[in-house]
Protein backbone atom coordinates (compact mmCIF):
# COMPACT_ATOMS: atom_id res chain seq x y z
CA UNK A 1 0.00 0.00 0.00
CA UNK A 2 1.77 3.41 -1.19
CA UNK A 3 1.60 5.82 1.81
CA UNK A 4 3.06 8.91 -0.04
CA UNK A 5 3.87 9.60 -3.82
CA UNK A 6 5.94 12.34 -5.35
CA UNK A 7 6.99 13.90 -8.81
CA UNK A 8 9.41 15.34 -10.34
CA UNK A 9 7.15 18.56 -11.47
CA UNK A 10 6.00 19.15 -8.13
CA UNK A 11 7.67 19.74 -5.04
CA UNK A 12 5.54 21.01 -2.21
CA UNK A 13 7.73 21.20 1.21
CA UNK A 14 5.33 23.10 3.69
CA UNK A 15 6.93 22.05 7.74
CA UNK A 16 4.22 24.53 8.90
CA UNK A 17 3.61 22.94 12.56
CA UNK A 18 0.16 21.39 12.30
CA UNK A 19 -1.69 19.93 15.61
CA UNK A 20 -3.80 16.90 16.13
CA UNK A 21 -6.36 17.27 19.09
CA UNK A 22 -8.58 14.21 20.13
CA UNK A 23 -10.05 12.41 23.45
CA UNK A 24 -9.10 8.83 24.68
CA UNK A 25 -11.73 6.89 26.71
CA UNK A 26 -11.11 4.17 29.19
CA UNK A 27 -14.58 2.81 28.45
CA UNK A 28 -16.10 1.57 24.90
CA UNK A 29 -18.34 4.03 23.40
CA UNK A 30 -21.67 1.99 23.96
CA UNK A 31 -23.10 1.70 27.05
CA UNK A 32 -26.05 -1.27 27.38
CA UNK A 33 -28.89 -1.25 29.50
CA UNK A 34 -30.60 -3.83 30.53
CA UNK A 35 -34.47 -3.32 30.83
CA UNK A 36 -34.57 -6.85 32.54
CA UNK A 37 -32.56 -6.51 35.68
CA UNK A 38 -32.48 -2.58 34.67
CA UNK A 39 -28.60 -3.00 35.02
CA UNK A 40 -26.22 -0.55 32.97
CA UNK A 41 -22.46 -2.37 31.24
CA UNK A 42 -20.61 -1.27 31.79
CA UNK A 43 -21.42 0.41 35.29
CA UNK A 44 -20.54 4.40 35.26
CA UNK A 45 -21.85 4.83 38.78
CA UNK A 46 -19.05 2.47 40.24
CA UNK A 47 -15.40 2.13 39.97
CA UNK A 48 -13.71 2.10 36.98
CA UNK A 49 -15.82 5.09 36.69
CA UNK A 50 -15.72 6.70 32.90
CA UNK A 51 -12.55 8.75 32.44
CA UNK A 52 -12.10 11.27 29.13
CA UNK A 53 -8.89 12.27 28.64
CA UNK A 54 -7.94 14.53 26.39
CA UNK A 55 -4.31 14.52 24.24
CA UNK A 56 -2.90 16.95 22.00
CA UNK A 57 -0.16 16.60 19.32
CA UNK A 58 1.74 18.98 17.60
CA UNK A 59 3.88 18.16 14.16
CA UNK A 60 7.25 16.99 14.81
CA UNK A 61 6.76 16.03 18.33
CA UNK A 62 5.62 12.37 19.75
CA UNK A 63 4.79 14.27 23.08
CA UNK A 64 1.19 14.81 24.66
CA UNK A 65 1.80 18.46 24.65
CA UNK A 66 -1.96 19.18 26.37
CA UNK A 67 0.06 20.87 29.72
CA UNK A 68 0.78 23.66 26.61
CA UNK A 69 -2.90 24.94 26.96
CA UNK A 70 -3.46 28.22 28.69
CA UNK A 71 -5.36 26.95 31.20
CA UNK A 72 -7.51 24.02 31.85
CA UNK A 73 -10.39 22.84 29.19
CA UNK A 74 -13.71 23.30 28.84
CA UNK A 75 -16.10 20.17 28.57
CA UNK A 76 -19.59 20.51 27.91
CA UNK A 77 -21.66 17.13 27.49
CA UNK A 78 -24.72 17.52 25.31
CA UNK A 79 -24.12 21.25 24.90
CA UNK A 80 -24.32 21.68 28.69
CA UNK A 81 -22.99 21.41 32.21
CA UNK A 82 -20.91 18.26 32.86
CA UNK A 83 -22.27 18.46 36.60
CA UNK A 84 -25.41 17.09 35.02
CA UNK A 85 -23.87 14.01 34.72
CA UNK A 86 -21.52 13.39 37.53
CA UNK A 87 -18.89 14.51 35.68
CA UNK A 88 -15.53 16.78 37.14
CA UNK A 89 -12.57 17.58 35.55
CA UNK A 90 -8.75 17.10 36.93
CA UNK A 91 -6.99 20.62 37.78
CA UNK A 92 -3.72 19.32 36.59
CA UNK A 93 -2.55 17.87 33.54
CA UNK A 94 -3.89 16.02 31.52
CA UNK A 95 -7.46 17.59 32.91
CA UNK A 96 -9.03 14.15 32.42
CA UNK A 97 -13.16 14.12 32.85
CA UNK A 98 -14.18 11.59 35.47
CA UNK A 99 -17.94 10.89 34.81
CA UNK A 100 -19.47 8.69 37.72
CA UNK A 101 -23.58 8.89 36.37
CA UNK A 102 -25.18 6.03 33.76
CA UNK A 103 -26.96 7.17 30.65
CA UNK A 104 -30.47 7.28 32.51
CA UNK A 105 -31.93 10.09 30.93
CA UNK A 106 -30.02 10.47 27.87
CA UNK A 107 -29.53 7.61 24.80
CA UNK A 108 -26.13 9.72 23.84
CA UNK A 109 -23.18 11.57 25.52
CA UNK A 110 -21.78 14.03 23.35
CA UNK A 111 -18.64 14.94 25.15
CA UNK A 112 -17.02 18.31 23.72
CA UNK A 113 -13.62 19.57 24.92
CA UNK A 114 -11.70 23.10 24.13
CA UNK A 115 -9.08 25.22 24.95
CA UNK A 116 -6.16 27.39 23.80
CA UNK A 117 -2.68 26.35 22.85
CA UNK A 118 0.08 27.97 23.57
CA UNK A 119 2.82 27.76 21.22
CA UNK A 120 6.54 28.12 23.53
CA UNK A 121 8.46 29.17 20.93
CA UNK A 122 6.20 32.02 19.48
CA UNK A 123 3.29 32.81 21.84
CA UNK A 124 0.96 32.39 19.74
CA UNK A 125 -2.18 31.39 20.78
CA UNK A 126 -4.51 28.57 18.63
CA UNK A 127 -8.19 27.54 19.73
CA UNK A 128 -8.57 23.68 19.84
CA UNK A 129 -11.54 21.07 20.13
CA UNK A 130 -11.97 17.67 20.18
CA UNK A 131 -15.40 15.50 20.49
CA UNK A 132 -16.17 12.23 21.41
CA UNK A 133 -19.68 10.14 21.27
CA UNK A 134 -21.08 7.76 23.28
CA UNK A 135 -24.14 5.86 22.90
CA UNK A 136 -26.76 3.95 25.03
CA UNK A 137 -28.37 0.83 23.55
CA UNK A 138 -31.36 -0.93 25.22
CA UNK A 139 -31.51 -4.87 25.58
CA UNK A 140 -34.19 -6.75 26.69
CA UNK A 141 -32.48 -8.93 28.38
CA UNK A 142 -32.41 -12.40 25.70
CA UNK A 143 -31.53 -10.36 22.83
CA UNK A 144 -27.80 -9.80 21.20
CA UNK A 145 -25.75 -7.24 20.01
CA UNK A 146 -21.86 -6.47 19.66
CA UNK A 147 -20.16 -4.18 20.77
CA UNK A 148 -16.04 -3.05 20.17
CA UNK A 149 -13.49 -1.42 21.29
CA UNK A 150 -10.13 -0.48 21.10
CA UNK A 151 -8.17 -1.70 24.02
CA UNK A 152 -4.81 0.82 23.50
CA UNK A 153 -6.63 3.60 22.44
CA UNK A 154 -7.92 4.04 18.25
CA UNK A 155 -5.25 6.59 16.91
CA UNK A 156 -1.62 5.83 15.45
CA UNK A 157 0.82 8.53 17.28
CA UNK A 158 3.94 9.45 15.06
CA UNK A 159 5.02 5.68 15.13
CA UNK A 160 4.93 5.58 18.90
CA UNK A 161 2.47 2.28 18.46
CA UNK A 162 3.48 0.11 15.78
CA UNK A 163 0.04 -1.62 16.03
CA UNK A 164 -3.45 -1.44 17.88
CA UNK A 165 -5.88 -3.81 18.26
CA UNK A 166 -9.78 -3.78 18.09
CA UNK A 167 -11.96 -5.87 20.40
CA UNK A 168 -15.29 -7.01 20.03
CA UNK A 169 -17.74 -9.28 22.09
CA UNK A 170 -21.37 -10.34 21.59
CA UNK A 171 -23.70 -9.05 24.71
CA UNK A 172 -26.36 -11.28 25.85
CA UNK A 173 -28.54 -9.24 27.89
CA UNK A 174 -26.19 -7.81 30.33
CA UNK A 175 -23.19 -10.70 29.99
CA UNK A 176 -20.66 -11.34 27.06
CA UNK A 177 -21.73 -14.44 25.43
CA UNK A 178 -18.51 -16.05 24.23
CA UNK A 179 -19.48 -19.89 23.52
CA UNK A 180 -20.12 -20.82 20.28
CA UNK A 181 -20.02 -17.95 18.22
CA UNK A 182 -18.22 -16.98 15.31
CA UNK A 183 -16.17 -14.28 14.53
CA UNK A 184 -15.19 -12.69 10.95
CA UNK A 185 -13.54 -8.88 10.63
CA UNK A 186 -13.90 -6.84 7.77
CA UNK A 187 -12.40 -3.44 6.24
CA UNK A 188 -14.31 -0.85 4.77
CA UNK A 189 -13.30 0.13 1.18
CA UNK A 190 -12.85 3.50 -0.85
CA UNK A 191 -16.38 2.38 -2.79
CA UNK A 192 -18.11 1.99 0.41
CA UNK A 193 -18.39 -1.65 0.57
CA UNK A 194 -16.95 -4.23 3.51
CA UNK A 195 -14.08 -6.11 2.13
CA UNK A 196 -13.69 -9.34 4.49
CA UNK A 197 -10.72 -9.95 6.52
CA UNK A 198 -10.51 -13.99 5.95
CA UNK A 199 -7.70 -14.13 4.16
CA UNK A 200 -4.64 -15.03 6.09
CA UNK A 201 -2.77 -12.20 7.27
CA UNK A 202 -4.68 -9.36 5.31
CA UNK A 203 -2.80 -6.16 5.16
CA UNK A 204 -0.51 -7.88 7.95
CA UNK A 205 -4.22 -7.94 10.12
CA UNK A 206 -4.06 -10.85 12.53
CA UNK A 207 -6.83 -12.39 14.87
CA UNK A 208 -9.10 -12.02 11.75
CA UNK A 209 -11.61 -14.78 12.77
CA UNK A 210 -11.44 -14.28 16.88
CA UNK A 211 -12.34 -11.39 18.87
CA UNK A 212 -9.69 -9.57 19.03
CA UNK A 213 -7.74 -7.88 15.65
CA UNK A 214 -4.27 -6.49 15.69
CA UNK A 215 -3.79 -4.30 13.45
CA UNK A 216 -0.22 -2.66 12.20
CA UNK A 217 0.30 1.10 11.32
CA UNK A 218 0.58 0.05 8.18
CA UNK A 219 -2.99 -1.17 7.01
CA UNK A 220 -4.38 2.89 8.41
CA UNK A 221 -3.94 5.59 5.98
CA UNK A 222 -4.89 8.63 7.53
CA UNK A 223 -8.73 7.10 8.92
CA UNK A 224 -10.13 3.51 8.51
CA UNK A 225 -12.65 1.67 9.76
CA UNK A 226 -13.30 -2.05 10.45
CA UNK A 227 -16.70 -3.84 11.22
CA UNK A 228 -16.81 -7.37 13.36
CA UNK A 229 -19.59 -9.74 12.55
CA UNK A 230 -20.45 -12.06 14.98
CA UNK A 231 -22.89 -15.28 14.61
CA UNK A 232 -24.57 -17.58 17.46
CA UNK A 233 -23.54 -20.88 15.86
CA UNK A 234 -25.33 -22.20 19.25
CA UNK A 235 -28.13 -24.77 18.28
CA UNK A 236 -29.97 -24.72 21.46
CA UNK A 237 -29.60 -20.93 21.64
CA UNK A 238 -32.77 -19.15 20.66
CA UNK A 239 -30.56 -16.60 18.93
CA UNK A 240 -29.44 -19.68 16.70
CA UNK A 241 -28.06 -18.28 13.47
CA UNK A 242 -28.46 -14.82 14.32
CA UNK A 243 -25.70 -12.59 13.38
CA UNK A 244 -24.92 -8.63 15.09
CA UNK A 245 -22.16 -6.38 14.49
CA UNK A 246 -20.00 -3.32 15.09
CA UNK A 247 -18.16 -0.80 13.54
CA UNK A 248 -14.99 0.71 14.88
CA UNK A 249 -12.46 3.22 12.95
CA UNK A 250 -8.81 4.34 13.70
CA UNK A 251 -6.74 7.62 12.65
CA UNK A 252 -3.66 8.13 11.86
CA UNK A 253 -1.76 11.28 13.04
CA UNK A 254 1.38 10.59 12.22
CA UNK A 255 3.15 13.38 10.27
CA UNK A 256 3.05 12.83 6.84
CA UNK A 257 5.80 11.71 4.31
CA UNK A 258 6.71 14.56 1.97
CA UNK A 259 8.85 12.97 -1.24
CA UNK A 260 11.39 15.69 -2.82
CA UNK A 261 12.72 14.88 -6.20
CA UNK A 262 15.50 16.53 -7.85
CA UNK A 263 17.62 15.60 -10.81
CA UNK A 264 21.27 16.07 -11.18
CA UNK A 265 21.26 17.99 -14.87
CA UNK A 266 17.88 19.75 -14.64
CA UNK A 267 14.48 19.04 -15.91
CA UNK A 268 15.95 19.15 -19.42
CA UNK A 269 17.88 17.49 -22.68
CA UNK A 270 19.01 19.37 -24.99
CA UNK A 271 18.89 18.14 -28.49
CA UNK A 272 17.85 14.66 -27.56
CA UNK A 273 21.61 14.09 -25.60
CA UNK A 274 22.69 13.47 -22.44
CA UNK A 275 21.41 11.33 -19.39
CA UNK A 276 20.27 12.16 -15.58
CA UNK A 277 20.05 10.87 -12.50
CA UNK A 278 16.41 11.50 -10.11
CA UNK A 279 16.82 11.45 -6.61
CA UNK A 280 14.03 11.12 -4.28
CA UNK A 281 14.84 12.23 -0.80
CA UNK A 282 11.82 11.57 1.78
CA UNK A 283 11.05 13.93 4.52
CA UNK A 284 8.86 13.80 7.96
CA UNK A 285 8.35 16.20 10.63
CA UNK A 286 10.87 18.78 9.20
CA UNK A 287 13.92 16.40 8.60
CA UNK A 288 14.87 14.62 6.10
CA UNK A 289 15.70 10.84 5.77
CA UNK A 290 19.30 9.70 5.46
CA UNK A 291 20.01 7.37 2.28
CA UNK A 292 20.91 4.86 4.60
CA UNK A 293 17.50 4.96 6.39
CA UNK A 294 15.46 5.51 3.71
CA UNK A 295 16.76 2.34 1.63
CA UNK A 296 16.30 0.62 5.34
CA UNK A 297 12.92 2.02 5.92
CA UNK A 298 11.28 2.28 2.29
CA UNK A 299 10.70 0.97 -0.98
CA UNK A 300 11.01 3.52 -3.80
CA UNK A 301 8.28 2.35 -7.48
CA UNK A 302 9.11 4.71 -9.95
CA UNK A 303 6.69 4.56 -13.52
CA UNK A 304 7.02 7.12 -16.53
CA UNK A 305 3.83 8.54 -18.13
CA UNK A 306 4.54 9.67 -21.70
CA UNK A 307 3.54 13.14 -23.63
CA UNK A 308 0.21 11.94 -23.54
CA UNK A 309 -0.28 11.16 -20.42
CA UNK A 310 -0.46 7.84 -20.43
CA UNK A 311 1.79 5.57 -18.69
CA UNK A 312 5.00 3.21 -20.94
CA UNK A 313 3.75 0.28 -19.56
CA UNK A 314 7.17 -1.46 -21.46
CA UNK A 315 9.43 1.02 -19.21
CA UNK A 316 11.39 -1.09 -16.37
CA UNK A 317 9.86 -4.01 -15.50
CA UNK A 318 5.90 -3.77 -15.95
CA UNK A 319 6.42 -0.55 -16.35
CA UNK A 320 8.12 0.06 -12.84
CA UNK A 321 11.34 0.77 -11.55
CA UNK A 322 12.72 0.78 -7.84
CA UNK A 323 15.33 2.15 -5.91
CA UNK A 324 16.21 5.51 -4.22
CA UNK A 325 17.44 6.91 -7.25
CA UNK A 326 17.32 5.99 -10.93
CA UNK A 327 19.17 7.29 -14.22
CA UNK A 328 16.85 8.78 -17.17
CA UNK A 329 18.56 8.68 -20.59
CA UNK A 330 17.21 11.18 -23.45
CA UNK A 331 16.58 8.18 -25.69
CA UNK A 332 13.39 7.81 -22.84
CA UNK A 333 12.10 10.81 -23.27
CA UNK A 334 10.08 11.96 -26.38
CA UNK A 335 8.80 15.64 -26.17
CA UNK A 336 8.42 15.34 -22.65
CA UNK A 337 7.94 12.59 -19.96
CA UNK A 338 6.55 12.66 -16.55
CA UNK A 339 8.12 10.50 -13.94
CA UNK A 340 6.24 9.73 -10.62
CA UNK A 341 7.86 7.85 -7.45
CA UNK A 342 5.35 6.09 -5.05
CA UNK A 343 6.62 5.37 -1.40
CA UNK A 344 5.90 2.77 0.58
CA UNK A 345 6.93 0.60 3.57
CA UNK A 346 9.35 -2.39 3.43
Amino acid sequence: MPIARGQITIVDLNDAKSMSMYLGSNQPLTQIFNKENSSYVPNWAASPFLVVTPELYVSGTTTNVISRLKAAPTYTINGGAITAFGGTVAATSPYALTIKNNMTSASQLKVECSGIYVDPDTGLETPVKAVINYTKTENAGQLICAIAYAPKGNVFKNDQSSTLTAHCDMWRGSSIDADKVAYQWHKLKSDGTWESLAASNAYGITGTTTNEITIPASAVLNFESFKCVIKDTDTASGTYNTSVSDIISFSDLSDPYIIEVSSTTGDKFVNGQGSTTLNAKVWQNGEAFTDSAADTKFVFSWKKYNKDGTQDTAWGTSGVKTGKTITVTSAEVDVKATFIVELSLK
